[in-house]
């Protein structure tokens, strides 16, 4: 062998070292609740949107599993064969310990890593009875303390565009600026950045800004027909695509029909959608109030995830937005009572 050779050759172990060094073996073991015999569980990577493995549960235990990956993935389990997510563990060098209930939504516990040592704080917010005022203390608390002391794992980015409803966006601004430059520098936080600039521009205490569609005959129409008219306005923004969406609407018609004599309005906006796929959903559910469709909120109100609703006072200025399940009740409690 000559030197040029034996110079490539050294190169490419050299090269496939380095490739080896960067792989990690992980491990998956754990008990299951409300699991049948035969059920098999799916690991998902929740960023990348790829299958990692799948479980065998038997005896309500996971059979042991194992395998290597290049970078830890935040993961998310599910039932072969039921929608829906158990949220959320690391998937990392070593054994992590998963306690997991198929009637719930979150992980009951996780541990046996570092990362998922540091998660545990997270599901045990979520998986504690408390009042949403205290709930989102503590949650935000729990995020910015991984986000601080973990600025270059995947987590942290993951966990700020989960919980961004919870902060308000210079606070979650704060916490992207935080990061590793490389992870600042992601795409996914780029536009989530660009995004949470938009909503400072209206957020609470800012006065509406405009945004058009189509009325349900196809006519254009805009926020302003309905905002800074003299009237407390709810806009849910919305999708016919969006399981979340329809299942609470619901709610948000019997917010309307319990407050609209008492000067609540409430409007419609969808989202990335049709007007006629918009509209089989309005005639589906018996929707009673107004629609704008084909409208552009990410440009204007900044609205990543949806359902996403904001209240705006009788003058157009905003008082809240990102309300969801009882802050909405008891937002609109606060001004009707003290209105009556």
């Amino acid at each position: 062998m000559n030197m040029k050779q034996t110079i490539t050759t050294i190169l490419l172990a050299l090269v496939a070292m380095a490739a080896h060094a960067q792989t990690f073996t992980w491990r998956i073991e754990g008990t299951v609740a409300n699991a049948a015999p035969t059920d098999t569980l799916t690991v998902i990577d929740a960023e990348k949107q790829r299958m990692i493995t799948t479980l065998q549960v038997k005896d309500g235990n996971i059979v042991p599993a194992s395998g290597t990956l290049d970078e830890p993935a935040v993961c998310c389990i599910a039932k072969q064969g039921r929608r829906g997510w158990i949220r959320m563990f690391v998937l990392e060098s070593g054994t992590v310990n998963l306690t997991v209930d198929l009637d719930l939504v979150y992980l009951i516990r996780i541990g046996g890593t570092p990362m998922n040592d540091e998660l545990m704080g997270v599901l045990a917010v979520q998986n504690t009875d408390m009042d949403m005022d205290t709930y989102v203390k503590k949650m935000c608390e729990v995020v910015s303390r991984i986000v601080s002391n973990h600025p270059g794992h995947p987590l942290s980015p993951f966990l700020i565009g989960q919980s961004k409803s919870l902060f308000t966006s210079t606070e979650s601004i704060g916490l992207i600026e935080k990061l590793s430059p490389d992870l600042q520098a992601s795409p996914k936080m780029d536009r989530l950045k660009e995004s949470l600039l938009l909503v400072q521009e209206t957020e609470e205490g800012k006065m509406f800004k405009e945004l058009t569609g189509v009325s349900p005959d196809g006519k254009p129409t805009a926020i302003s027909d309905f905002v800074g008219r003299g009237n407390y306005v709810l806009a849910d923004f919305w999708a016919s695509w969006c399981g979340p969406c329809t299942a609470d609407m619901p709610h948000v018609i019997a917010l309307y029909e319990k407050y609209k004599d008492k000067g609540l309005k409430v409007i419609g906006i969808t989202v990335s959608d049709t007007l006629e796929k918009s509209d089989s959903v309005v005639q589906k559910l018996g929707i009673p109030f107004p629609q704008i469709y084909e409208s552009k909120p990410m440009s204007i109100y900044g609205v990543t995830g949806i359902p996403h609703k904001i209240l705006f006072a009788p003058d157009g200025t905003i008082i809240a937005r990102g309300l969801r399940g009882e802050f909405i009740d008891k937002k609109l409690e606060e001004i009707f009572n003290d209105n009556k």
